[in-house]
């Protein structure tokens, strides 16, 4: 059995996963980690405590991470865990045993590859809709990380720029769960609204809320074919909890053929939603741990 940790900015997830990453057991907690003795701490307590013979701890974490080193070079939620081997750290608490930590995206990614809607595909980019957009490339059924680790860092591919204001409008300001929220809001004249919620007024066909649900599909659409183009991979797969709306797949498929159908392109995206949502990060995680060397 592995102990695998998905290390969350406000909720840290953990589960006890076999070798064919099935979830045997699971829970949560409300990350009030504050330094990192504490952090350590209380995950090492989790090691210590488990009914489980642990043969291995697998970790997902946000940020830019080294992941043959151990060091997290880049993390905004857990600012004491930057330029620390989490990894190195983490094992001396648990008795030695072996510790592998991989970005949150890459690790949904790589669920996907292992077990989920990429299982028949070695090339592919996993797009993660959220409070920005994660992503991940992969060749050959392994992440391309990048000269600087930041190969599927979609969230800051540039989209726009406002000459004028000298602003950068990157795909995460428009295209983002977070961006659609406020899209939807602003269009509706309130403060603020919810995906769920967005959804919903989809369903009771709400005329203003379809058409910026189609506007913000088109231009994911637009990236899809530059994602396309920039690596050919098989398959891109969309993830993140609005991926479990079925309308938002097809919408982008829709908007992927209207492209293709007005501006004659050579080649056709094959997009489709993710297969693992809550727990990809957890199945993930534990992926790269056993191909870890």
């Amino acid at each position: 059995m592995y102990l695998v940790f998905d290390i969350g900015g406000t909720v840290i997830k953990y589960g006890y996963l076999n070798e064919q990453g099935e979830i045997i057991d699971k829970d949560e907690f409300i990350s009030e980690l504050t330094d990192l003795d504490i952090f350590i701490d209380t995950l090492s307590k989790i090691y210590f405590e488990s009914k489980y013979e642990i043969k291995g701890i697998a970790l997902s974490c946000p940020g830019v991470i080294n992941t043959k080193t151990g060091v997290i070079k880049t993390i905004v939620a857990y600012p004491y865990l930057e330029g620390i081997c989490l990894t190195k750290m983490l094992s001396k608490a648990c008795n030695g045993i072996k510790v592998t930590i991989e970005n949150d995206a890459k690790c949904a990614g790589l669920a996907e590859m292992w077990c989920g809607n990429g299982v028949n595909y070695k090339d592919a980019v996993v797009i993660v809709l959220g409070t920005g957009i994660g992503g991940v490339v992969i060749k050959d059924k392994k992440i391309h990380h990048g000269a600087n680790l930041f190969a599927g860092e979609i969230s800051n591919v540039i989209v726009d720029y406002g000459e004028s204001q000298c602003k950068i409008v990157t795909w995460s300001d428009i295209a983002s769960t977070k961006a659609l929220c406020k899209r939807v809001a602003r269009v509706l004249g309130i403060d603020n609204i919810n995906g769920r919620e967005i959804f919903e007024l989809v369903k009771q066909k709400d005329k203003k809320v379809t058409q910026v649900l189609s506007s913000f599909c088109f231009d994911i659409a637009i990236q899809l074919y530059n994602l396309q183009y920039m690596y050919d991979p098989e398959i891109i797969c969309i993830g993140g909890g609005i991926s479990r709306q079925e309308i938002l797949i097809d919408m982008i498929n829709d908007a992927v053929m209207s492209i293709y159908n007005q501006t004659s392109q050579l080649l056709i995206p094959k997009v489709m939603g993710c297969k693992h949502y809550n727990e990809a990060n957890l199945i993930g995680a534990l992926y790269h741990h056993i191909m870890a060397k």
